[in-house]
């Protein structure tokens, strides 16, 4: 069965590559296929198993974390109920804040001593201060700034009754008689009751805890871990401990960007986690909220780091695959080189007798495989070539022979090209100039029409062969028909199929104007058309023709004779230019009763 071309294209296109690259292509799917496969499988596996682990491993930490720290706020809030819940205090600061309402600052050294014996036994605390509308009273270190900006967040703790209220770390200068110390500090801040009726006294109690402690506290549990970064921000997102220093008091978003900063608000659970994509890398955050303030502690963990044991897995894999790769290159060259030698070495036998040369044979090896079976039938197929075309070279120098001898009587066209010649100046001699003209324009006609053997012309020698027709015609019916040329210069060395013209030019003369006997126009055109190309319009003034003519001209019925459809018919000019040209090329048929006829022809613009 013979291939379409279409077919051989597509089938070289998927397999462009020798027998050899093939094999070698199969060896290596079938060694690397299971290879790649189970290091796929695996890397997955050990990926998911670590993920899990790592997350259990955050939300132990995490629950440790969040426990320690409750515990140690759990103190200080204890210790705080100590010092508002001592009659001792609570008498001082009354007299105290009543003292003299004039002066802002109030010191007292009995207060002192007695909140530095309460204290004492807890170093977390940098200081301890007492606030009211009028009044700051120190206790323990005087803050260095006492401006409203300082003090007023704190004096909105009167309005919480007998609550507790947290503030954020904060860098904190502190003042005493031998020196000034600047901390980062966290604050506990609660109203004085009166033990007697339970009554607001209007003063407040601020303890400063160190930022250091929380710190403390969360390397314990993390520092078994180098991957880990943990932190605490409060309910606002501002960051209360990290390990930096720097980014005390700043917003979470500083560290883990918006989306990070979004997710951690407005989560509602107790303990929750996410994915996090932020400066180019790729984190597990895992966050819980402190039972005692709200305050929520995060770890951080990078991807990179959390992977790296799979990633190393992955190296191992790889390398693996490429000494599997190597391997298979050896082999695939040493299986494929026994398979590919006799076929390159028949392959360049039949290029010898592509040449001509069926000299040549297969040598077999005597392996009695089918590569000799082959070679067999290769010989065999060579020698019937070789006699076949021995047998053929005989035959053609007969029929050459054969030819020469019919060829001899053929006429010569340039015998009757000389012959026209002689007629036509014979006529004008005798002074038959009509007939004299007539043979000139038959000899150019004939010129043209036989042309060189060739399909094409010239769209100037094809405008030259319609003009010696019309001539014709005008000597042999006499008619009035006016004849128009409109031919564009750039397209005159354009091709364009011969004898295209004419059967449209005979059959306006024969069919358009049977019905007047002057005032006949037939206008002939040729530009170039914008998409590039050629097109030809052949339009008469004449009676014009109904849609079902014009149906049949463009396709005649089977069994219509030429007279019926005027000359070779229409048809048959647009069979032959799709023939040659392609299908997208033809004719065009407009045509109205009373409105004349429009023919139009489009060719490719071929120069």
């Amino acid at each position: 069965m013979k291939l379409l071309p279409g077919k051989t294209s597509r089938r070289l296109a998927i397999w462009p590559s020798s027998i050899r690259y093939k094999w070698m292509l199969l060896l290596f799917l079938f060694s690397l296929t299971p290879l790649l496969a189970m290091g796929f499988i695996s890397f997955s596996i050990s990926k998911s198993t670590i993920n899990q682990k790592a997350t259990e491993y955050s939300e132990q930490l995490l629950k440790q974390t969040a426990d320690n720290i409750d515990t140690r706020l759990g103190i200080y809030k204890d210790m705080m109920m100590q010092v508002v819940n001592n009659n001792e205090i609570v008498s001082m600061l009354r007299t105290l804040d009543r003292a003299d309402s004039t002066q802002y600052d109030l010191d007292s050294l009995s207060l002192t001593t007695k909140l530095s014996t309460i204290i004492a036994i807890n170093q977390d605390f940098q200081s301890i201060s007492f606030l009211s509308e009028t009044h700051y009273i120190k206790g323990i270190y005087r803050w260095s700034d006492r401006s409203a900006g300082i003090v007023s967040p704190f004096l909105q703790t009167l309005e919480d009754g007998s609550h507790f209220r947290w503030f954020p770390t904060r860098l904190g200068a502190y003042v005493d008689s031998l020196n000034t110390q600047n901390v980062h500090v966290f604050s506990l801040a609660k109203q004085i009751y009166k033990m007697s009726d339970d009554s607001p006294v209007g003063i407040i109690a601020v303890l400063d805890i160190r930022e250091d402690v929380l710190k403390e506290i969360v390397s314990k549990v993390t520092k078994r871990s180098s991957d880990l970064q943990s932190f605490i921000i409060d309910e606002q997102g501002r960051i209360v401990s990290y390990p930096d220093n720097g980014f005390l008091g700043k917003n979470v978003r500083d560290v883990l960007g918006e989306q990070g900063s979004a997710q951690l608000l407005q989560a509602t659970g107790e303990t929750y986690g996410f994915p996090l994509t932020h400066a180019g890398q790729h984190w597990i955050v895992g966050a819980k909220k402190l039972h005692t303030n709200g305050w929520t502690v995060v770890n951080v963990i990078s991807e990179s780091m959390l992977y790296k044991d799979s990633n190393r897995m992955l190296q191992i894999i790889i390398v693996i695959a490429l000494i599997c790769i190597g391997f298979s290159i050896v082999t695939a060259l040493f299986l494929t080189n026994s398979i590919s030698k006799p076929i390159l070495r028949m392959i360049r036998l039949m290029r010898q007798v592509m040449s001509g040369d069926l000299s040549v044979r297969f040598q077999a090896k005597r392996r009695n495989d089918e590569f000799d079976i082959l070679g067999e039938n290769f010989n065999y197929m060579v020698s019937r070539l070789d006699e076949l075309l021995k047998a053929v070279y005989e035959e053609q120098n007969e029929k050459r022979v054969a030819e020469l001898k019919a060829l001899q009587a053929q006429i010569n066209p340039h015998f009757l090209y000389n012959t026209l010649d002689i007629i036509k100046w014979t006529a004008l001699l005798q002074k038959a100039n009509n007939a004299a003209e007539m043979v000139s324009l038959l000899s150019r006609l004939l010129r043209i029409s036989l042309g060189k053997g060739e399909e094409t012309v010239t769209v100037e020698e094809e405008i030259e062969h319609v003009q010696c027709y019309l001539g014709i015609q005008k000597f042999r019916f006499n008619f009035d028909i006016q004849t128009y040329f409109d031919i564009d210069d750039r397209v005159r060395r354009y091709k364009t199929p011969k004898l295209i013209l004419q059967p449209i030019v005979e059959n306006a003369i024969l069919h358009a104007f049977t019905d007047r006997e002057s005032g006949g126009d037939i206008h002939i055109r040729c530009s170039l058309e914008p998409e590039g190309c050629l097109r030809f319009v052949v339009a008469d003034n004449g009676r014009g023709m109904d849609a079902v003519l014009v149906k049949s001209l463009q396709a005649p019925p089977k069994g219509a004779t030429a007279d019926k459809m005027g000359g070779i018919g229409l048809a048959n000019v647009d069979e032959r230019i799709k023939l040659i040209c392609g299908k997208p090329y033809g004719l065009d048929i407009e045509s109205a009763i009373g409105a004349g006829t429009s023919i139009g022809i489009r060719l490719p613009a071929i120069e």
